[in-house]
């Protein structure tokens, strides 16, 4: 009679693996899905060249923003220029975005020209965008105008350093 030892022996072992299993599996359900499954990030490489960023996104988002708030005094009087509608507000903001954003591209490995003054101009216009989309937010033109000024500069600063026809 002595064959159930042995049985009781295995039997007990495989009960105590299949907890261990299943306290290894709740850890692992415990786990955050991006932990569990993390998956490397992309890299990411700029593709379109300064000129073209400043061609196909800066200039016409820093026009947008530069254009949405003047004042025209003529023969026929005084003429105020800004926003009014929801639609014209959201036109500056968007602007005021990709400008910010471009900023952003602007600091990308591959297209920061240095890590000093060229992250500084950068910031400054990042910061500008910034600046226009609380005004815009807050349906300023006084504040698009005033925002309007340090993205000027930083953009006349950046250029007398940095332009490359």
């Amino acid at each position: 009679m002595r064959t159930p030892f042995p049985l009781f022996t295995v039997s007990a072992l495989l009960f105590i693996f299949g907890i261990g299993f299943v306290v290894v599996g709740a850890r692992t359900a415990r786990q955050t899905p991006s932990a569990a499954k993390a998956a490397p990030a992309p890299a990411i490489a700029p593709v379109a060249s300064m000129k073209q960023l400043m061609n196909g996104i800066v200039g016409p988002s820093a026009n947008v923003v530069f254009n949405a708030v003047s004042t025209t005094v003529s023969d026929k009087g005084v003429e105020e220029i800004a926003p009014h509608t929801d639609k014209e507000w959201a036109a500056v903001g968007d602007a005021a975005a990709a400008v910010a954003e471009a900023g952003n591209m602007m600091m990308l490995d591959g297209r920061a020209i240095d890590r000093g003054d060229w992250m500084k101009m950068s910031q400054a216009m990042i910061d500008a965008g910034r600046q226009t989309l609380k005004a815009v937010e807050a349906k300023s033109a006084d504040g698009v105008l005033a925002a309007g000024e340090p993205l000027n500069v930083s953009c006349d600063t950046c250029h007398q350093r940095y332009r490359r026809e």
